[in-house]
C-alpha cells in the first residue's frame, strides 16, 4: 500500500497521470474478480490515452526524460532507505489507513524521490543537452529555481558540474568547453 501511493505521488511528479497506476485485492480463488479488475484497469488506461499526450506533454523527449531519470531516482538508497522507515513506522503504529500512508509517503519518502529525480534529471540534461544556465535546468527538469540551485551546489561539491559564467557545465560527461 505504501509503494503503491508512492508510485502515485512519482508518476505525478514525472507528470504522468497517477490513475495509471492501481492497487486492488484478489485472492488465487477469486479468478472472475481478477478478470474483472484487470479488464477495468485496462480500459480505465484506455481511456486515459497515450502516455505523453493524455499527459499534456507534447515532446516524448521530456516524458522520456523525467521517467529516466524517475525510474533511476525510485532505485536510490536514499528513497529506499525512505520507504522501508516509513513502512517499518506504519508497521509499529498498525495504522494502515489511506490517509495515514498518503500523509507519510508525502512527508517521508516524495521529498527523498523529488530530489533524486531533479538531481538525475539536472545530470541527463548537462550531459545530452550541454552546457545550460540554472533558469533553463529549472525549466527543463520542472525543478524551483531554489531547487535547482541547490542541487547543482551539491553536485559541485561533488566536483560532477561546475559554472564558468552563467552556464553549468557536467564534468566527465563528454560535453565541457577545453
Amino acid at each position: 500500500m505504501i509503494i503503491a501511493e508512492a508510485c502515485r505521488q512519482v508518476l505525478k511528479d514525472v507528470g504522468v497521470n497517477p490513475e495509471r497506476t492501481a492497487l486492488e485485492w484478489a485472492s488465487a480463488a477469486e479468478a472472475p474478480r481478477f478478470v474483472e479488475l484487470i479488464t477495468r484497469y485496462v480500459s480505465a488506461v484506455k481511456s486515459i490515452g497515450p502516455l505523453g499526450k493524455a499527459e499534456g506533454e507534447n515532446k516524448e523527449a521530456v516524458i522520456g526524460m523525467h521517467l529516466k531519470a524517475g525510474a533511476k531516482a525510485a532505485s536510490a538508497l536514499k528513497v529506499r532507505t525512505a520507504l522501508g522507515k516509513l513502512a517499518k513506522d506504519i508497521k509499529k503504529s498498525g495504522d494502515y489507513s489511506p490517509g495515514i500512508i498518503s500523509e507519510g509517503v508525502t512527508k517521508k519518502v516524495f521529498p527523498a524521490f523529488r530530489e533524486e529525480r531533479l538531481t538525475q534529471e539536472v545530470q541527463i540534461c548537462l550531459s545530452e543537452i550541454g552546457p545550460c544556465k540554472s533558469a533553463d535546468l529549472s525549466e527543463k527538469t520542472g525543478g524551483g529555481i531554489k531547487e535547482i540551485g541547490k542541487i547543482l551546489e551539491t553536485l559541485s561539491r561533488k566536483k560532477m558540474v561546475k559554472k564558468q559564467g552563467s552556464n553549468w557545465y557536467g564534468i566527465g560527461m563528454g560535453n565541457q568547453e577545453s
